[in-house]
């Protein structure tokens, strides 16, 4: 599996997210979830983790699209 630490900043007028960092570990991901809330003292950010259950789809389509 790989985790994505997803940022989401939303406002009254708009809502974005962006992906922070990726992991293949769950203690990774969650680690760095925690520095991210402890650091970010802005009212409009949250921060979450997501998975995705399958890397090789996922990497496929990351490096046809680079190219």
């Amino acid at each position: 599996m790989i985790y994505f630490v997803i940022r989401k900043y939303k406002s009254e007028y708009s809502e974005d997210y962006r992906i922070e960092k990726h992991s293949k570990s769950h203690a990774e991901a969650n680690k760095f979830l925690a520095a991210l809330s402890l650091l970010e003292d802005n009212e409009h950010v949250e921060f979450f983790v997501i998975c995705h259950p399958s890397d090789k789809y996922l990497v496929t389509n990351l490096s046809e699209n680079a190219a």
